[in-house]
């Protein structure tokens, strides 16, 4: 390594045995044949900062001689892939302690939540169960054994309503068939009576017709009896022929009516007396 390389003091917050390092790893002959980009690479695979790695190639290339570019800010994707770290046996170590430690976990917790569901129950379990269950079906039968006697007091409720509308609906029935038997009665006897009344006035007037005709007949028998009579007695005698009516000057009667023949005894009568 070169005196300015040695000389030269980093700047505040860079590690200086990490410069140092990358110094010399940029001063071999065989890292300066290979590219820059390989350089920062496997640099940065060490754990440098990119303000370390700047540093490093700054005073490598003062001390070759040679101006090395210095690193870009936000560099490019390296067109070969970075070296992979080498392991040795504390990361080995680290990574089946780290292995253990989670199997461990793994197997504690599957033997604490998994392990009770998988195994088998136990004899004790299976009888706690079926005691249960026991008890259940218990329950069970008492509920359904407490709904078939209110199914039943049900039905037998329903039935006694059935019972009392059927007969609330007889007796509306009967009641029903009662008034149209006295409605027909009714409308019967008013028919009856009607043809009585028609009756009775064809009788009342055929007996106005009959004592119409009775009268007549009877008045017509006397007014042939009397014209008889007075036929009889004036053939007899026994009465006089009516005086003609005085009449006036001019010819014609007077307003007054004819005077009237004295009466006498008939000749009949007189016959009968001797």
């Amino acid at each position: 390594m070169s005196d300015a390389g040695a000389t030269a003091a980093p700047s505040g917050g860079l590690r200086a045995d990490m410069i140092q390092s990358a110094i010399q790893f940029l001063e071999d002959p065989k890292v300066q044949s290979s590219p820059v980009s390989q350089r920062i690479s496997f640099l940065e695979s060490k754990g440098l900062t990119p303000q370390e790695i700047d540093a490093a190639l700054s005073q490598a290339g003062r001390a070759g001689g040679a101006a090395v570019a210095p690193r870009a800010p936000y560099p490019m994707m390296p067109a070969y892939p970075p070296v992979r770290p080498q392991r040795d046996w504390r990361d080995w170590f680290i990574m089946t302690v780290v292995a253990g430690t989670v199997g461990y976990g793994v197997v504690a917790l599957a033997r604490r939540y998994l392990y009770p569901h998988l195994q088998p129950p136990n004899q004790t379990a299976l009888e706690e169960e079926r005691d249960a269950l026991a008890a259940k079906y218990d329950e069970v039968a008492l509920h359904l054994e407490e709904l078939d006697q209110t199914t039943e007091a049900m039905s037998q409720g329903l039935a006694a309503q059935q019972a009392a509308i059927a007969e609330s609906v007889q007796g509306v029935n009967e009641m029903v068939a009662d008034a149209r038997e006295r409605e027909e009665r009714r409308d019967k006897d008013m028919e009856k009576m009607r043809d009585d009344v028609e009756e009775l006035r064809t009788d009342v007037q055929g007996m106005f017709d009959r004592a119409r005709q009775a009268q007549v007949s009877a008045l017509s028998d006397l007014q042939s009896e009397l014209k008889s009579l007075r036929s009889l007695l004036l053939s007899r005698g026994g009465l006089s022929a009516p005086a003609p009516a005085p009449t006036t000057e001019s010819g014609a009667s007077d307003d007054a009516p004819p005077a009237r023949a004295a009466p006498t005894i008939p000749a009949w009568q007189l016959a009968e007396q001797e």
